[in-house]
C-alpha cells in the first residue's frame, strides 16, 4: 500500500507494481535499472534516544519566542552531517546555472533554499508541523546551514510557519514535488493562520527534472530510491512517511502533557533532515551527467 507521501508525489515505492497513480514514475526498461545498486552504501542512522531523553539533547534545538507564540527551532551546520555541504556554491558547481536557466532568474547559491515539509495529511485543511530548510548561511553563520521549524503542538504552527516564511522571502525554492504539494500546502496553512505569504524569486521542482533525467536508469523516482542509487546512501532508523502523521499526533499529545516524546519525534526529524540534504546532493548530480 502506498503511503500518503507517495500518493502526493504520484510515485510508487520500491518493488511495488505500477498502479493508476504511478505508472509513469515506476516505468523501467526491460533490461532493468542501468545504475547499479551501491556495493557499500553510506549508512546514516537516526540518533538513539529513550523516553527520558530531552528534545534538546537529541535535536540540538531551542525554544524560540515570537510575536505569534513559541516554536522549536533547530539550526545546525550542514557539515555536521557531511563535510561536503560546507559551501553550496562549491557543492553545486554549474548546477546553480541550470536552476537559473529553468527558473528564468539570475540565481546564485546564496539564493537557493532547499525545502521539505511534514504534515498531518494531504490537504492544507490539516496542520503543518515541520519545515526543513538548507541554505548557504549568512554573515553570522559559517557555511551551509540546516534550519528546522517545528511546531511541538498544533498551537505552535502559526509561529513556526511565520519564522519559516521570513527565511523563504525572496529565495529560489528547491523542492521535490513542491510545486504541487509543499509550497501550496505552506501557502494554504499560512492563509489559514492569517499570515502574509512573501514572494519567491523562483521555484525549481527536482521531481520533474529527476523523472526526465533518471527514470530510465533507476527502479523509480522516489526520493529515497534516488538517494540510494545516485548518492550511495541508505537510512537506518528512518520512519516510513505513511506513519509520520499519526506518530506526530501521538508525540504532540504526549509532549503537551509531559514534555516528553523524543523517541517519537527524533525519527521524523531524521527523515526530514535527510530529505532536505538529499535534494542538494541530487541537484549537484544534474551537472555531472547533463
Amino acid at each position: 500500500m502506498s503511503s500518503w507521501e507517495d500518493i502526493a508525489n504520484e510515485i510508487a515505492p520500491v518493488g511495488a507494481r505500477a498502479n493508476g497513480l504511478a505508472v509513469g514514475a515506476n516505468r523501467r526498461p526491460a533490461e532493468g535499472a542501468r545504475v547499479a545498486a551501491p556495493y557499500k552504501p553510506q549508512i546514516v542512522a537516526c540518533p538513539y534516544c529513550d523516553n527520558d531523553t530531552s528534545l534538546d539533547a537529541v535535536l540540538q534545538g531551542n525554544n524560540r519566542e515570537t510575536k505569534f507564540g513559541d516554536f522549536y527551532h533547530i539550526a545546525r551546520a550542514a557539515t555536521e552531517f557531511d563535510e561536503s555541504y560546507f559551501d553550496l556554491a562549491v557543492l553545486l558547481g554549474e548546477a546553480v546555472n541550470f536552476v537559473g536557466e529553468k527558473t528564468q532568474t539570475s540565481t546564485s547559491a546564496d539564493d537557493l533554499l532547499f525545502v521539505d515539509i511534514e504534515t498531518t495529511g494531504l490537504s492544507s485543511s490539516t496542520p503543518l508541523f515541520l519545515m526543513g530548510a538548507l541554505h548557504n548561511g549568512n554573515r553570522d553563520a559559517k557555511g551551509a546551514q540546516l534550519e528546522l521549524f517545528l511546531a511541538r503542538t498544533i498551537r505552535e504552527e502559526r509561529a513556526a510557519i511565520a519564522a519559516f516564511l521570513d527565511l523563504a522571502a525572496g529565495k529560489t525554492l528547491i523542492t521535490f514535488n513542491g510545486k504541487r504539494f509543499d509550497w501550496p500546502f505552506i501557502e494554504g496553512r499560512a492563509l489559514r493562520n492569517g499570515l502574509r505569504v512573501p514572494a519567491l524569486k523562483g521555484h525549481f521542482d527536482l521531481l520533474h527534472h529527476a523523472r526526465s533525467k533518471w527514470k530510465a536508469l533507476v527502479p523509480n523516482c522516489r526520493l529515497q530510491t534516488l538517494e540510494y542509487y545516485l548518492c550511495s546512501r541508505k537510512r537506518e532508523g528512518d520512519v516510513a512517511s505513511s506513519k509520520i502523521p499519526d506518530q506526530y499526533l501521538e508525540f504532540a499529545e504526549i509532549y503537551e502533557t509531559t514534555g516528553r516524546g523524543t523517541p517519537l519525534m527524533a525519527p521524523i526529524v531524521h527523515h526530514n533532515t535527510w530529505d532536505v540534504l538529499t535534494m542538494a546532493d541530487l541537484l549537484r548530480r544534474f551537472d555531472q551527467t547533463r
